[in-house]
């Protein structure tokens, strides 16, 4: 490379240095920089100084008829032939030749300068211009014993910016490039690529590690501001939805009121489930009541054993025992029992009355909706509940128990028309989407750890096909949550309304045999609050579950009132309010002992939920066969193995043997997905199969309790660390601490999922997750198995 400055790799080429295109201007331009050092000619190239080389270049410039400006070159016609004047040739190698003695003689006494890369090109242009064309020495043009050395390379690169010219002179006036017919015999003997080849390994394929084959390249849409993106996180109670950008999500009531077309009086509210039971209560004058007031001036103990409700009913038994080991840890924790606890909160809700208050004074009064104010057939959200005339409009809630509504709709096509409507209005009123925006958007959907394919298939449906989402997005909600909290690994335990999930998460992939999914939750705490309260006489006796109203005044009470602390169990008044339809407010203050702290506790002891709610037969339903609880690998049961005893045959009389017992084995139990399993016993089976005895310990180290049943219980995170370190496995000794992590940054634990799909939905990992509108109505729910994360 020596001869060439710095950043002149490639001076010789016309299109890189303008002056080149002739021969002449390029040597008379080398002599010129032949005393000067390397440095000083690279910054004299361009400042134009008057030298000796410059006045060469006019005089022999002049004498070849060209201009002095290089833009104003003119570049000869490669197609006509051209005359060489002999003399000017002739001038040119002289001063050439003198040139090349003074740079000789100038750099006397130092190294000499190497030959140059450009005269190595004239060289080897000249020698394949003589060796390929010797049969055509009649061609005034190709005839080289009297063309000068320079002008051959000078040829050649007229040629070559004649064919370029031609060609963009071509692309503009939409011609067609004839290459042979514009350059002749010139540029079929040199013809130069113009372009650099490319590997043959490069241009095989274009597809790149994002693209797809159908729907185009991932890369189209764009999930990095989150503004075009939905996530959608359907529960049984509320459905909370919004966009990838937006910090919090916004809850709805998932709930769809539609008019009946004929008028009758409702019956049953589908708030209250169709499989509710009402066990028996002890009425005003019963024995069990009379038995409590009488005992005032006895012990508690007594006060426990009379104010127990007379019968052999699984409830009252259980209850029985709870109280009895609430007084025990009472006195182990050094606190006083108040006396005759139960018959003070009988007597004091016995006579309470209620406190009339007028619409005018009320600053929470409900905004009731008259049913001739109804605009259309269909009413969803916050406003299905506020109805005042339900004789009129029937409520129903689409999912029930994490799936499906099988006890209030008769087909899926149902199910589905309710959820878009819900959906639907939900983006236009919270959002401010409308639908015919829709198509621009994408989507993330959040499913259950253990999920129906039937019902997905069916959401991916109505998201892509009748509302018309452009891209969607499927996960699994503990996944999420990790994702939300910022977890790498965890114990994600899903306590919500109507369903509690528990699956151990690694790295954002759920164990497929650790997941836990049973039908019970925050509802039946409520019911079983309910009947706590209406034991104790509950002032407001018209209370009903199947009334909307009246079911979001319990729930309301039991997120205020419930609490597993010790030191809130003491005899406490609370008050709350009454708001029906056409009617004035109502204020009630009533007493309560430890109905707060045992509602809680029905999530250990399935056989109390069992009493008020009997969970429907989805085997014969349009959703599949759905157990109450679903288990990713069944759980096992001692079985022991009796081998027969072999007895030799004798002529005496024969005398059993006992066989002899083998130790005990394990086998899969089917019968335990038909029963409801107690919450520890649940998060223990969980953590049990998640993998290693490493990962165990890890995960007993990281569970998050999230969702709204239990997550806001005051002292219900102590309380589940030490049960399930009473029922730990014997084989975890090492296993001496249960740590259960709140969320982290003060995030609401019910909003987790959803948090986490927002997440998802902006990393530059999810692109391949996306499903498109049109691969979906190409391939269907293929689409799913080839793009989701987990086992499908």
């Amino acid at each position: 490379m020596s001869g060439l400055g710095k950043g002149r790799k490639y001076a010789w080429l016309p299109e890189s240095n303008p002056s080149a295109l002739s021969g002449d201007m390029a040597g008379l331009q080398r002599s010129d920089s032949g005393d000067k050092t390397p440095k000083a000619r690279r910054k004299g190239r361009g400042r134009g100084k008057d030298s000796k080389a410059g006045a060469l270049d006019e005089q022999h410039l002049d004498g070849l008829g060209i201009s002095t400006d290089t833009s104003e070159v003119q570049i000869p016609s490669v197609a006509a032939p051209v005359e060489v004047n002999d003399a000017s040739n002739a001038s040119i190698n002289a001063d050439t030749n003198a040139s090349t003695s003074n740079n000789t003689n100038d750099t006397s006494g130092t190294t000499r300068r190497r030959r140059s890369r450009k005269d190595s090109v004239d060289d080897l242009v000249r020698s394949r211009f003589i060796n390929i064309n010797t049969q055509s020495e009649a061609s005034p043009l190709l005839r080289t014993d009297h063309i000068p050395q320079a002008s051959i390379t000078r040829n050649v690169r007229d040629a070559i910016t004649s064919e370029r010219s031609a060609a963009r002179t071509s692309r503009s006036n939409g011609e067609p490039h004839v290459r042979a017919e514009r350059l002749g015999p010139m540029e079929s003997t040199y013809s130069f690529p113009a372009f650099v080849p490319l590997s043959q390994r490069s241009v095989t394929s274009t597809m790149r590690r994002g693209d797809h084959g159908v729907g185009g390249p991932s890369g189209v849409f764009d999930t990095a501001s989150g503004e075009n993106v939905v996530v959608i996180h359907p529960g049984s109670r509320w459905l909370r939805i919004g966009r990838a950008s937006e910090a919090v999500p916004r809850e709805v009531p998932h709930v769809a009121a539609r008019r009946l077309r004929v008028h009758v009086p409702r019956v049953s509210e589908p708030t209250a489930p169709v499989g509710l039971k009402e066990p028996p209560v002890p009425s005003p004058h019963s024995a069990a009541e009379r038995t409590a007031m009488d005992v005032d001036n006895s012990d508690s103990d007594s006060d426990t054993e009379a104010f127990a409700y007379a019968g052999d009913s699984s409830v009252d038994s259980t209850l029985s025992m709870l109280r009895t080991a609430l007084k025990q840890h009472q006195r182990h924790s050094k606190r006083k029992v108040p006396s005759n606890a139960y018959s003070q909160v009988i007597s004091y809700n016995r006579n309470t009355r209620a406190e009339s208050i007028h619409e005018h004074n009320d600053p929470y009064r409900v905004e009731w909706i008259d049913a001739s104010e109804v605009e259309g057939d269909c009413v969803t959200g916050e406003a299905a509940l506020r109805i005042a005339d339900d004789g009129q409009f029937v409520s129903r809630w689409p999912i029930r128990n994490g799936c499906f509504n099988i006890e209030e709709y008769a087909s899926i096509e149902d199910v589905l028309g309710d959820i878009e409507s819900i959906w639907t209005q939900a983006l236009d009123r919270e959002l401010g989407i409308q639908r015919t925006h829709i198509a621009q958007l994408g989507v993330v959907l959040v499913i259950p750890d253990i999920f129906n394919r039937t019902e997905v298939e069916a959401l991916a449906c109505v998201l892509l096909q009748r509302m018309g989402f452009a891209h969607l997005l499927v996960q699994q909600s503990s996944a999420l949550v990790t994702f939300g909290a910022g977890f790498s690994s965890a114990c994600v335990v899903d306590v919500g309304a109507q369903k509690t999930s528990i699956t151990c998460v690694e790295d954002g992939h759920c164990s497929p045999e650790s997941r836990v999914t049973t039908m019970y939750g925050g509802d039946d705490i409520t019911r079983f609050l309910y009947h706590l309260f209406v034991r104790s006489h509950f002032p407001y006796a018209n209370a009903r579950l199947s009334r909307s109203h009246d079911w979001m005044l319990l729930n309301d009470l039991r997120e205020r009132f419930c609490t597993v602390n010790l030191s809130d169990v003491n005899i406490r008044l609370h008050s709350f309010f009454v708001r029906t339809p056409n009617a004035n407010t109502l204020k009630y203050e009533f007493k309560a002992y430890d109905e707060p702290y045992q509602a809680p506790l029905c999530l250990f002891y399935p056989e109390i939920m069992d009493a008020y709610y009997e969970v429907p037969n989805y085997g014969e339903s349009f959703v599949g066969d759905v157990t109450p609880t679903r288990f990713g690998i069944l759980p096992t049961r001692a079985e022991s193995v009796v081998e027969p005893a072999i007895v030799p045959q004798t002529d005496a009389i024969d005398v059993p043997v006992d066989p002899p017992t083998m130790p005990h084995t394990f086998v899969p139990d089917p019968q335990a997905q038909f029963m409801r399993m107690p919450l520890d016993a649940a998060i223990t089976h969980s953590i049990v199969h998640s993998g290693s005895i490493d990962r165990a310990r890890k995960m007993y180290a990281s569970i998050v309790i999230v969702g709204g049943g239990v997550a806001f219980i005051p002292g219900f995170d102590s309380l589940l660390s030490s049960r399930l370190l009473q029922i730990r496995p014997d084989y975890l000794p090492s296993v001496d601490r249960i740590d259960i992590v709140a969320p982290p940054r003060d995030l609401d634990p019910r909003v987790l999922a959803w948090k986490g799909g927002a997440v998802l939905s902006r990393l530059d990992t999810a692109r391949e997750m996306w499903v498109s509108q049109k691969e979906w109505a190409d391939f269907g729910s293929r689409m799913l198995r080839d793009r989701v994360l987990f086992q499908w």
